[in-house]
């Protein structure tokens, strides 16, 4: 990730964790996240994105149901 995609995504979180209620910090985490993830799933599926995608917390079950392949296909790739 560079610095042009880092705010990009800033600039789509702000609004978004605006529009949340509580901590600041807590509601900026959660944007972000919720903006990666997105831009991740915008991606083909490769095993490096489901990689990343794991590692930001998002289950195998959304990533299947998203890409619409089973769960023992997501191994071959």
């Amino acid at each position: 990730m560079n610095k042009h995609d880092t705010n990009h995504f800033m600039k789509q979180a702000v609004p978004l964790a605006k529009t949340m209620e509580g901590d600041w910090n807590l509601r900026m985490k959660m944007a972000l996240n919720s903006v990666i993830v997105d831009h991740y799933m915008k991606m083909p599926i490769s095993k490096t994105v489901i990689q990343l995608l794991l590692v930001k917390g998002v289950s195998y079950r959304r990533i299947c149901k998203h890409y619409g392949v089973y769960r023992h296909q997501l191994k071959n790739f």
